[in-house]
């Protein structure tokens, strides 16, 4: 005879199989879908932030071919506006002062390690400085403290190259110490502190030369080309719009149509 429990599909007093799906199912699925949610988020954000690294490399790129197509501009005598050199090809017209040169630390250059030589020169009728980024040589594997030889013009130059509103600084766990009247290998150089340490008034910009001199100094001045990576920083745009795209299909296919076979199989 049917009784009060004949319409479940178990034995009297045993749950039916409905009733065996965990109660937090519904919380795991949220807890799922705002996973996916933020992992896209991410992706889509790290793909936004290399498309705009790459625009920037490619503004880079289209002032690098403008400079290259104009002629240098002289750096004056006068206190100039660095942001208009900056990018530009410049040329400057003086001595060096080689006594103050200073070796910019913790440079690599195929691997190797070496430091940044950056000399100043005397701007030709004036009492105003340029600091010039002169090239790369390596260090002493064995004295890490041992300055390299480098040959300096003892006559009047003319170094042409490009201007930068500063050194590309390297990582400091900690601000340095100003260097002693006799320290020479820097891990960062600033105008602010040069001077300071230098007493030479200088122009706001350094130039990066580019044309080998007359004279052999030793000197690499292989230096990177800007704006030469922007298809790299597109592609790395593309893996993380991929995966963004990714993330969403399994959280579409496992949300609905995963769950829905289930339901056909379960009937």
């Amino acid at each position: 005879m049917p009784d009060g429990h004949s319409s479940g599909s178990g034995p009297p007093g045993r749950p039916g199989p409905r009733s065996l799906r965990p109660r937090g199912h519904r919380g795991q699925r949220t807890a799922i879908a705002a996973a996916a949610a933020l992992a896209v988020a991410l992706t889509v954000s790290l793909g936004n932030w290399q498309m705009r690294r790459a625009q920037e490399k490619a503004q880079l790129q289209a002032r690098r071919d403008a400079a290259e197509r104009s002629a240098p501009l002289s750096i004056p005598a006068t206190p100039a506006d660095a942001a208009s050199l900056d990018g530009r090809r410049v040329s400057v017209r003086g001595r060096y002062l080689a006594d103050r040169t200073v070796f910019v630390d913790n440079r690599t250059y195929k691997g190797v390690a070496g430091f940044h030589v950056v000399t100043p020169v005397k701007i030709e009728n004036s009492q105003l400085h340029v600091l010039v980024l002169r090239g790369w040589v390596a260090r002493d594997p064995r004295e890490r403290e041992r300055l390299p030889t480098v040959r300096t013009p003892q006559d009047v130059v003319q170094v042409e190259g490009y201007g930068q509103a500063a050194i590309d600084p390297s990582l400091e766990l900690k601000q340095a110490a100003p260097p002693a009247a006799q320290e020479r290998i820097w891990q960062n150089l600033d105008f602010e502190r040069y001077e300071r340490w230098s007493g030479l008034r200088l122009q706001p910009l350094v130039l990066r030369q580019a044309a080998a001199p007359p004279v052999d100094d030793g000197l690499v001045r292989d230096w990177p080309v800007a704006g030469s990576d922007v298809d790299k920083h597109r592609g790395y745009a593309l893996q993380w719009y991929s995966m963004a795209a990714v993330t969403a299909g399994l959280w579409v296919y496992f949300t609905f149509f995963r769950r829905r076979g289930n339901a056909f199989d379960a009937s």
